[in-house]
């Protein structure tokens, strides 16, 4: 896999939110690979800002990622189990979720979305639809 690819992307993003931060992540990846563009790449980006938020809030030793491109759709799950929020509960000036994550991916027409409950654990999905080539 040559740097340039997505699922090379998202080894690369989860290599360093395991070194950052001590967790353990073992992606999964679905399909066939494509070429990393600067759309792509946003996507992986927003999926490792939600590693992070995972591997700094969650109190967990291990997060899922899962990456799928499959029938023209790129998909990266986030999933830990640990402490979970309410979404309502973060003040609007913590931009973390809504810029970072959320931000980037309207900016591509893509969509987040973040689903959480409290005690059970937080799953971040980010999926964009890939231009025909």
């Amino acid at each position: 896999k040559s740097a340039q690819s997505v699922f090379a992307a998202v080894e690369t993003a989860c290599g360093e939110v395991e070194d950052l931060f001590g967790v353990r992540i073992a992606p999964v990846t679905v399909g066939e690979d494509t070429a990393l563009t600067e759309d792509t790449k946003a996507v992986v980006l927003a999926a490792r800002e939600a590693m992070v938020n995972a591997a700094k809030h969650a109190g967990v030793e291990k997060l899922d990622v899962y990456a799928e491109i499959l029938a023209g759709e790129l998909s990266i799950f986030v999933r830990d189990r640990g402490a979970g929020f309410d979404p309502a509960d973060i003040p609007a000036d913590r931009h973390g979720i809504r810029d970072s994550i959320e931000g980037r991916m309207e900016r591509i027409g893509g969509q987040a979305r973040i689903r959480s409950t409290a005690g059970e654990g937080t799953e971040v999905s980010v999926t964009y639809r890939l231009p025909v080539s």
